[in-house]
């Protein structure tokens, strides 16, 4: 069972200004779109939609970035949460080469979008995916892979290199992918609403969207104290709103990582200041931030934990990969609710009557959230129809109850396949 009490401290709360809290909705509010989730793929189609001049409303249920959005590993990168092979399976290799193209795109807008707003928000370049088995043939193979079919260049490290980077005996050979990089994830959000609202979008907090009903050729959103008219409506609330939109809550599976923050570090284990990954099923993924502090995710379950046991867990992880750390202080733990769709691909369509849906963004890192704003908006204000490249992932029942325990199932069975590929490797973890 999904628990959404977890803790407001996060690092990012602690090292963010948000500055004034935005009104809450009163009375009755006119406007062309309303967007449904203060997160970043609504943050980003309400942007995009006031550049193109269209009015756009924004409600978020609590303070923007709340969920997911602004609790996250802070990692930007090409692709999607399920594999290319797998999407190419699936699709056909031209349809996946298109939709990988979308991903790139998305990842250029965050980065652009830093360059020109705050680029003390970009904390680092380049992704460091270690694999924790020596397996120097299938690192190639899937290098090469992704630069033959994608244009995706990244570099190979050997044992040595990869180690001279990363200084642990559970790492063996790691890709390198210069075109990803990792930031501030709040801060980012925060730096896109202000870029939106200079823009002429109206963005309110503390808003809860509580219903939506058919209004002659729009709709009215209702919240407590007040409503939305306008013709288009935009659901981006991923698992923290399942009930607002039927055919996308019930598509969802709502699944929390953790992420721990240390004390400042005086260390010469990590030697890179680019994110880093290692290859398990639910794996690791970690990086330098301020003060030389370390930022440490994982783990997928179906219960959030309390802070303090959360902690704990974190600095097990933490220390069995780096055991020279000693005893570090952990001062932020927390957990964030993603949302995520069995084909592990966002949900990004449309009814076809003035009902948007960009969501289920779990996983696939910070450039897909901004890539399906992008094509709400497009398509909202100017007709373009690429999101339809996202027709073959429609939104499928995701199980309910037994979703759940599904995954809580699948998390277990994969943990137990790393251990055995590990040992297999004669390198147990």
């Amino acid at each position: 069972m999904i628990e959404a009490k977890y803790s407001e401290q996060t690092w990012y709360e602690a090292t963010a200004d948000r500055g004034a809290q935005r009104q809450q909705v009163s009375g009755r509010i006119e406007a062309d779109v309303c967007v449904i989730g203060g997160g970043l793929a609504g943050l980003t189609t309400a942007l995009e939609l006031a550049r193109r001049g269209t009015s756009v409303v924004l409600l978020e249920a609590k303070r923007i970035a709340w969920g997911a959005s602004g609790r996250n590993g802070g990692f930007v990168s090409n692709g999607f949460a399920e594999g290319m092979e797998s999407v190419a399976a699936r699709v056909g290799l031209e349809a996946a080469r298109a939709l990988y193209q979308l991903s790139r795109f998305g990842t250029e807008f965050v980065r652009r979008e830093i360059a020109e707003g705050d680029p003390s928000i970009k904390m680092g370049e380049g992704w460091q995916g270690c694999i924790r088995y020596s397996n120097s043939e299938e690192k190639r193979a899937g290098i090469a892979a992704m630069a033959r079919d994608y244009g995706q260049e990244m570099q190979f490290f050997d044992v040595a290199e990869t180690r001279a980077r990363v200084n642990t005996a559970r790492y063996f050979q790691s890709s390198y992918d210069p075109s990803a990089f990792h930031m501030h994830p709040l801060r980012y959000a925060l730096m896109i609403m202000d870029k939106a609202e200079r823009a002429g979008a109206r963005v309110f907090e503390m808003s809860p969207a509580l219903s939506v009903t058919k209004d002659g050729n729009g709709y009215r959103v209702h919240t407590a104290q007040g409503e939305v008219r306008c013709r288009d409506v935009v659901y981006c609330v991923s698992s923290l709103d399942r009930t607002i939109h039927r055919l996308t809550g019930r598509a969802i599976l709502p699944v929390a990582t953790y992420v721990a923050v240390t004390e400042p570090l005086k260390q010469d284990v990590i030697r890179t200041r680019s994110a880093i990954s290692d290859s398990r099923r639910a794996g690791n993924y970690f990086r330098l931030v301020d003060e030389d502090r370390l930022l440490w995710g994982g783990a997928i379950t179906t219960r959030v934990s309390e802070p303090s046991r959360l902690a704990e867990r974190m600095k097990g992880d933490m220390v069995s990969v780096f055991p020279q750390l000693g005893n570090p202080r952990i001062d932020y733990a927390w957990a964030g609710l993603m949302g995520y769709a069995r084909h592990f691909m966002p949900l990004i369509g449309t009814d076809g009557q003035g009902q948007w849906w960009a969501t289920a963004f779990g996983g696939h890192g910070m450039n897909t959230t901004a890539m399906g704003g992008i094509l709400m908006a497009r398509a909202i204000a100017a007709g373009d129809d690429e999101y339809k490249r996202f027709a073959p992932f429609a939104p499928q029942w995701a199980g309910g109850a037994f979703g759940r325990v599904g995954v809580q199932a699948g998390y277990w069975y994969m943990q137990l396949k790393d251990r055995l590929d590990e040992r297999r490797s004669g390198k147990a973890a």
